[in-house]
């Protein structure tokens, strides 16, 4: 994650629901759905600025879509 100006807020967002904390925040997942919460864009590391953001205001990726991404990886790893 690049280095973040001094005094701007960032936040962690869950991508199922796109409920936001500060960074500063101790919370890793969600309490709503216990997803893990996104500190950063994946693709391009951006911070994530706003806590109604949807979309990267870098690179446009979706956080929405990591979701599924991430169901069908821990399907994935799970033993049968």
């Amino acid at each position: 994650m690049e280095d973040e100006p001094r005094g701007s807020l960032t936040y962690r967002l869950c991508p199922r629901c796109a409920r936001a904390v500060p960074i500063r925040s101790t919370e890793r997942y969600c309490i709503n759905d216990g997803n893990w919460l996104l500190e950063a864009c994946p693709l391009c590391g951006a911070a994530i600025t706003s806590p109604y953001t949807r979309f990267c205001g870098c690179c446009g990726l979706e956080f929405a879509h990591l979701i599924v991404d991430a169901k069908a990886l821990t399907a994935k790893e799970l033993p049968e």
